[in-house]
């Protein structure tokens, strides 16, 4: 799986101890904020709500096998994106198209996979 690095308005977040989360909170079946602290460059509280979800998978950081770039990064020719797809064209469901991205967002202690229309990353001084 080859991912790239999420450029966010902080720039690149890096680091096994970039990104505590504090809460993670299910808004309705297709969308999740998770809200915590980055300390990857400088602290920063974060609020990152994903939209339109369509895979939303949680491992323990220490058994997650993905190679990653950094902290938060998208899935480059996704595999299991590519097969949503597929799937949803083959039998005319009309939920999953190329607008749909799939992200490694990586916290202290836990990775979540994501395969979402959108997210939004809300940055703020602790």
């Amino acid at each position: 799986m080859k991912t790239e690095a999420v450029l966010t308005e902080i720039g690149k977040i890096w680091g096994r101890d970039a990104i505590y989360l504090d809460s993670l909170q299910m808004l309705n079946e297709a969308t999740f904020q998770l809200k915590g602290e980055i300390t990857s460059s400088e602290n920063k509280l974060y609020s990152i709500t994903f939209s339109g979800v369509h895979l939303f998978k949680i491992i323990e950081l220490d058994y997650d096998t993905t190679e990653y770039t950094s902290s938060f990064d998208k899935v480059i020719d996704s595999i299991v994106l590519t097969e949503l797809i597929e799937k949803d064209k083959a039998e005319h469901i009309g939920k999953i198209d190329n607008n749909y991205n799939h992200y490694i967002f990586r916290t202290y202690d836990s990775v979540f996979e994501v395969i979402c229309k959108e997210y939004e990353l809300s940055l703020s001084n602790g």
